[in-house]
């Protein structure tokens, strides 16, 4: 091959890997931002393993921990609230237990990660150091990316659920219904204690934690949410999110999850400061302006709903037609039954 020719072919391959290279790199860190970006903050992790997790501050007492490449895709969000006058951590969802492919990671307990792993947001420091404070766990729903990681704190913690729909959780029925039988997942073996609409969480010793627990069904039977008055924060576990599809299993209802929409809505409506209310989701969705997303999640289901919204698929899983819409700007999308979708119609179904 002739010198002049090698430099032509050698110039082509430089160009391409200018334009190739970086989409390539753009995907992949896509993939991992979540952890990069923390780390990069001045987080140690000399003589650590690296965590399954991730953390940072959302408020005065509050963190979002991400569990950033679990096996299952899903990305879990988990919230930490500070109460130091209570002695207490409250959290909401546990996530998928660490569970990775990545063979870099090797703390994989939500638990050892809050109690040993240094915290940029938090001066440098472990959320609740030593495990010196005390926990309560709330699970905003039953399926299992929100509950494996819950057992080291069931150990000593109490953990709450919904009691809108105690047959949902029962034990014979809580291996389908966190959908662990489906994917051949052993169930966490815990106690759930339930607890009523507009419960007030307190801590063992009867201090406040400042939250106060709504039934929400529609997304499953056993949802709840967490209303925190005095930071006007709204978390709505998987009732909504936005950018990630909505995925309703056979067990949930359309027209009550518009009922629950509604209530929602009104809750943030009475609020003085209404548009300063922030929520946050299961997934993808934090601190972002609870009317506006509350209110164009429920337009894009009504749209669903009356045909407006075109079907993008239809197709058939374990047995079960199912269907996807998503808008054309992909902020919000749904995957469900389609008799879930024909129920709010009021079609029959067959």
């Amino acid at each position: 091959m002739s010198s002049s020719l090698e430099s032509v072919l050698f110039f082509l391959a430089g160009v391409l890997f200018v334009f190739l290279y970086p989409e390539t790199h753009r995907r992949l860190h896509s993939k991992s931002h979540l952890m990069t970006d923390d780390m990069e903050k001045g987080a140690s992790l000399e003589n650590k393993q690296l965590p399954a997790f991730t953390a940072r501050r959302l408020t005065q007492t509050t963190f979002l921990i991400v569990e950033w490449d679990d096996i299952f895709n899903e990305h879990p969000f988990i919230y930490v609230k500070v109460v130091p006058s209570a002695k207490t951590i409250l959290i909401m969802d546990t996530g998928c237990g660490g569970a990775t492919h990545n063979p870099e990671i090797g703390l994989k307990s939500l638990r050892e990660f809050i109690e040993t792993v240094d915290v940029p947001d938090n001066n440098g420091k472990p959320l609740n150091e030593g495990g010196k404070m005390k926990y309560i766990v709330v699970e905003s729903h039953c399926h299992y990316d929100h509950i494996l990681g819950v057992e080291p704190f069931a150990t000593d913690s109490p953990i709450l659920g919904s009691g809108h729909s105690p047959t949902f959780v029962s034990p014979e029925n809580f291996p389908v219904s966190s959908e662990c039988n489906a994917l051949g997942l052993r169930t966490p073996i815990y106690e759930l204690t339930l607890v009523p609409h507009l419960h007030e969480i307190t801590s063992s010793s009867s201090l406040s934690m400042g939250l106060t627990v709504l039934h929400t069904p529609g997304h499953t039977p056993d949802e709840l949410a967490l209303w925190d008055a005095d930071e006007k924060m709204l978390y709505v576990g998987d009732t909504l999110y936005e950018d990630d599809p909505i995925i309703f299993p056979s067990g949930g209802s359309l027209p009550v999850w518009f009922s629950t929409m509604d209530q929602l809505i009104e809750l943030v409506k009475t609020q003085p400061d209404a548009e300063n209310v922030m929520i946050n989701c299961g997934h993808a969705t934090a601190l972002r302006p609870a009317l506006e997303v509350l209110r164009t999640c429920r337009k894009f289901m009504e749209n669903v709903v009356s045909g407006e919204e075109p079907l993008k698929r239809r197709y058939l899983r374990r047995g079960t037609w199912c269907v996807e819409f998503k808008e054309d700007k992909g902020r919000f999308s749904l995957i469900c039954p389609e008799r879930l979708v024909l129920e709010a119609k009021g079609e029959a179904v067959a």
